[in-house]
């Protein structure tokens, strides 16, 4: 089982990138909302309490960038390190941004109210994070030996040992350009695909109806929030807002 789990994880780091937008895909084609709940208004509290989950994931994923970012993002499709990075959330969870991945993921199985969701789509997901981070393991073990025993002795592997979290954020600057830089296009399809789920229900549940009562809003909402998206895109290859001063003057001197 151990060498599936690891054949798995580098299989599927090496296609990392394409999971959420795969499984999303997935997840159009297959899966069909319900009401699980008696009250609509408890399938409506549902669908908050799933946007809330994905928001955490991803504030999860800006908060460890901010603080001290990991930089193995893997080369040639395999695991990658130039050091072992153990400071910021790092120092509470060994692999926080797949913990945010995951909330993002449980986010939407809850928003979605589809029980086939919660027995097909998370596990599945859960599995290919698992597999994953075997796949890293194996490789930093290799890479830092003892180093990085001795830090998998002391951090968890995924949820986080909030013991002295507050010391690390006081302690450490964070950096938010950084993080909103490196990660807009997470935050942009996630809040896309939430305010789409309104009208996925919609056509499932009411019919034509639905999907006339809400369509128009939804439209206007999307056609903000990818011009929104537009104009941070066209501000970050302009270098404006998400770079200060010096690393405007540091990424002219190496282009000069």
């Amino acid at each position: 089982m151990k060498a599936f789990t690891l054949a798995a994880g580098r299989l599927f780091f090496k296609f990392r990138n394409a999971i959420f937008p795969v499984l999303f895909l997935l997840f159009i084609a297959m899966i069909r909302p319900a009401r699980m709940f008696p009250s609509p208004s408890l399938d409506r509290l549902a669908v908050v309490c799933g946007a809330g989950l994905a928001f955490l994931g991803e504030l999860i994923r800006l908060t460890t960038i901010g603080f001290d970012y990991i930089d193995r993002g893997g080369k040639a499709g395999r695991p990658a390190a130039s050091r072992l990075v153990t400071g910021g959330i790092y120092a509470h969870s060994r692999n926080p941004m797949y913990l945010g991945n995951i909330l993002i993921a449980t986010g939407f199985t809850v928003a979605s109210n589809s029980p086939l969701a919660y027995v097909t789509i998370l596990p599945f997901f859960i599995f290919v994070y698992h597999a994953i981070t075997c796949a890293e393991e194996e490789f930093l073990r290799k890479e830092f030996g003892r180093e990085y025993d001795a830090y998998s002795a002391r951090v968890p592997r995924i949820f986080p040992n909030l013991r002295g979290l507050r010391a690390t954020l006081s302690r450490n600057p964070y950096r938010w350009r950084q993080p909103f830089r490196q990660d807009l296009s997470t935050i942009t399809w996630i809040t896309l695909m939430l305010a789409a789920l309104p009208l996925w229900r919609a056509f499932y549940l009411e019919g034509d109806a639905g999907v006339s009562r809400k369509l128009p809003g939804t439209l206007r909402l999307e056609a903000a929030l990818l011009a929104v998206y537009g104009l941070l895109i066209f501000c970050k290859k302009r270098k404006i807002l998400f770079y200060s001063a010096a690393e405007r003057i540091k990424g002219t001197e190496k282009t000069s």
